[in-house]
């Protein structure tokens, strides 16, 4: 736990989400290597792990291309008791809810503040019940949406107490919904900014198997890569451990963490392996914390 600003104990919160490529299981570890900051931005938010588990300090700004995504946080911040009202209603055969809430393609569609309420629902009922929490708006990529997860709407009252706790974190910080270079633009040497941007090997995956709604190609790893060199801002980046991650990020400027966990949702053998009595494994990644100032973790 921590104290606020304004006196009151703050607890260290975990993600409200199952998010792909998530970092749930090692905030702790992230944390570790966090810098003094007076300001905290995320261009890459997702289920905010870092943010949800670090201090809040003065200044926070997170930030996410999915409108689903951040019709759900602004919502928390501002209408929680609304939001939590039509949570309460959603109630019924849980099938056919997943199929109503992926049949509401005007919410998908929509932008800025129109149904944020609605949309922030969608969200979060889809989330629950979707194969590896992939809410994946783009039509093409329809078939990302099936429900597997009938038991991720148990236990409702019990979400809804953790999501009035986040309520309370996000009091107080700006959420949008604009690109990376908006989001990065304007720090200074007491910003700290995390980024955890769609990983280099998810750039080269056929579309249907892409992690994420909003990709990057490579001109956008580039991209970040010299927006992040500019910056006078305290800058970690969470990478996947490969050669163009190093080219892009290169030392001395650079220090690199290398580290290794166990990705969520991710297993090591195929399925005519797992026919033949081989036993699944949860899949040991390779990752780089890419830091441009000195970890206190390795001071």
């Amino acid at each position: 736990m921590s104290v606020t600003s304004s006196g009151t104990v703050e607890k260290s919160l975990a993600s409200p989400l199952r998010y792909p490529g998530g970092k749930s299981r090692v905030a702790r570890r992230l944390l570790a290597h966090a810098p003094e900051h007076d300001e905290y931005r995320e261009p890459f938010v997702g289920g905010g792990a870092l943010f949800f588990r670090k201090p809040k300090v003065q200044r926070n700004w997170l930030n996410d291309l999915h409108p689903g995504l951040y019709a759900f946080y602004v919502t928390l911040r501002d209408e929680f008791d609304a939001f939590a009202r039509l949570c309460r209603e959603q109630t019924g055969d849980r099938r056919e809810l997943f199929d109503y809430w992926v049949s509401r393609r005007d919410l998908m569609d929509a932008r800025g503040s129109d149904d944020l309420l609605e949309r922030a629902v969608q969200f979060y009922y889809i989330n629950r019940t979707v194969w590896g929490g992939r809410v994946v708006y783009d039509p093409s990529r329809k078939s990302r949406l099936y429900f597997s997860n009938p038991q991720g709407w148990n236990y409702l009252e019990k979400k809804l107490r953790h999501l009035a706790r986040i309520s309370q974190k996000l009091q107080g910080v700006t959420i949008t919904c604009s690109s990376f270079e908006e989001c990065l633009r304007g720090a200074d040497q007491d910003t700290f900014i995390y980024c955890d941007p769609p990983y280099i090997r998810d750039t080269d995956c056929h579309p249907t198997d892409k992690l994420y709604d909003k990709s990057f190609d490579a001109e956008h790893h580039k991209v970040l890569a010299r927006l992040l060199r500019d910056t006078p801002a305290k800058v970690m980046v969470s990478y996947d451990d490969c050669p163009q991650a190093r080219e892009l990020f290169p030392k001395p400027q650079w220090d690199l963490v290398e580290l290794t966990w166990k990705y969520s949702g991710r297993y090591a053998v195929t399925k005519e392996a797992k026919a033949n009595g081989i036993k699944e494994r949860k899949v040991t990644g390779n990752e780089l914390l890419v830091l441009n100032y000195e970890s206190p973790a390795q001071a």
